[in-house]
């Protein structure tokens, strides 16, 4: 009895698979039933943009950040997937890397001690867009592995503000200048947070946000990119 109800799911996916075939993201081959969002070739092309954990800490210096970390370049395939997922609502292709981040925390237990996960926010508008924001779905994956807690709330942000990707350098920061609000009701004072992201560009992003929650009385402050720049 036990063996055929663990077999029960891999049916039912085998039966809904008849009606709604799975293609690959990338290639869009028909999936196997043992693969999601990415067939195992793609999945093998994708991972060739993972970083070495020599590699992983980001090494620019932020103001108000204390230090920087991100799996991935953001480059060839993985960008492709990245891209799927932020723009074309690909939320099913996220799980594709808990995997990867387990790993990552197995490899840096210090991580472990900051107090909460913050995911950065989107403007309401592009929430409504996407349904979706794909940073607050990775810090739920990065709590299943660390237990860490999530803090949606505690920051968002106060207008809409033009996509990062469109612009230049300078005009990031600008685009960005005191854009996130710490709600009151967020007790950031003297915690420690990791704020959570997928793509890491100049750091504009993060810089604000770490602003943000530094001048609350956060005590300490360090992000994770699922990827960066290739030049970074």
């Amino acid at each position: 009895m036990k063996l055929t109800c663990e077999r029960l799911p891999r049916y039912r996916e085998a039966f809904l698979r008849l009606f709604y075939p799975s293609v690959c993201a990338l290639c869009r081959r028909l999936l196997d039933l043992h693969e999601r969002g990415l067939c195992r070739a793609c999945w093998e092309e994708a991972r060739k943009s993972k970083l070495l954990p020599s590699e992983e800490r980001i090494r620019i210096p932020l103001h108000h950040a204390d230090e920087g970390w991100s799996l991935f370049r953001f480059e060839d395939s993985l960008r492709e997937v990245l891209h799927q997922i932020k723009f074309e609502g690909r939320r099913d292709l996220l799980p594709i890397f808990q995997e990867e981040l387990a790993h990552f925390f197995a490899r840096r237990p210090q991580l472990a001690f900051y107090e909460c996960l913050v995911p950065i926010p989107l403007d309401p508008v592009r929430r409504l867009e996407r349904q979706f924001n794909q940073s607050a779905v990775l810090a739920q994956q990065i709590r299943q592995i660390t237990g860490l807690p999530v803090r949606s709330k505690w920051l968002s942000k106060k207008r809409s503000t033009s996509p990062q990707s469109e612009l230049g350098r300078e005009a990031r920061s600008l685009n960005l200048h005191q854009v996130f609000r710490v709600s009151p009701f967020g007790r950031v004072e003297n915690r420690s947070v990791l704020l959570v992201d997928d793509i890491f560009t100049t750091g504009a992003t993060f810089e604000e946000a770490a602003k943000a929650l530094k001048k609350e009385g956060a005590s300490r402050i360090a992000y994770l990119a699922l990827a960066r720049s290739p030049s970074h």
